[in-house]
């Protein structure tokens, strides 16, 4: 039997070269894709700025989906005004992601795997809102940009009944680089786990069979951890279903 394909949504890069000159450069960590080979699948990087026609079809195409970290997304989006402490906003993947999620959500039962961002985009086109700035908001520093992206930096308490806790079963520690977070819950979400010590929520799912998983820790930063490698593991089996 043939890998699964899966499709992993990437950032935008946008620089000023020598001479002024403006380049833009799409932008994924290879963590994401070593992530992906290693628990069993082909990932297909998904750039930004696709048309309407060309994003569906590769939603029909592709057997499961990663929605990866990133910067801010736009807060007009969620119907909130910006301020000074958003990080690299870029409306166009936003609009990518947007459109992508709208076909993969409501067209197949194709499993979905958001990551950081990708949590908070999820939670955007279901119709909820985000914290802008974490410590604006009284809640503790989820930021550890300082520390190596593999090393556990808080702990999360799982929700005992959830789809999340069968697969990363006794595990409460995750790494962490964000400084938003949801706010309201979008529509058909539950939560999953929230942080320990400020009840930030750091997983959400939605019930029923089909595997739609939100965690806004960084997985793939810490697939040498069988707990964590199982959000992977679990994405590509779905996805091997599908192809059957």
């Amino acid at each position: 039997m043939s890998k699964p394909l899966i499709g992993i949504s990437c950032d935008l890069l946008k620089q000023t070269m020598a001479n002024n000159r403006k380049r833009q450069v799409q932008k994924l960590n290879d963590s994401y894709v070593e992530a992906v080979k290693g628990s069993g699948g082909i990932p297909v990087i998904i750039p930004n700025g696709l048309n309407d026609e060309d994003i569906k079809e590769l939603s029909e195409k592709l057997d499961g989906f990663i929605f990866s970290g990133g910067g801010d997304i736009d807060p007009k989006a969620y119907g909130k005004d910006p301020d000074d402490t958003l990080i690299e906003v870029w409306p166009e993947r936003d609009q990518s992601e947007l459109l992508l999620l709208k076909y993969v959500l409501n067209d197949s039962a194709k499993p979905v795997l958001c990551i950081c961002r990708g949590l908070q985009i999820l939670n955007v086109f279901l119709g909820g809102t985000l914290i802008i700035d974490l410590p604006n908001a009284g809640k503790n520093v989820h930021s550890f940009n300082e520390l190596p992206r593999d090393v556990f930096s808080h702990e999360i308490i799982v929700e005992e009944n959830s789809k999340l806790k069968t697969i990363i079963k006794d595990e409460t520690q995750v790494n962490s680089f964000h400084h938003q977070a949801i706010d309201k819950l979008g529509e058909g979400l539950v939560i999953s786990a929230y942080s320990k010590e400020d009840h930030v929520i750091e997983a959400v799912e939605i019930p029923g069979n089909r595997y739609i998983m939100g965690v806004q820790w960084h997985p793939e930063e810490l697939r040498a951890h069988a707990s964590h490698k199982a959000l992977f593991d679990e994405l590509i089996k779905q996805a091997a279903k599908n192809r059957l």
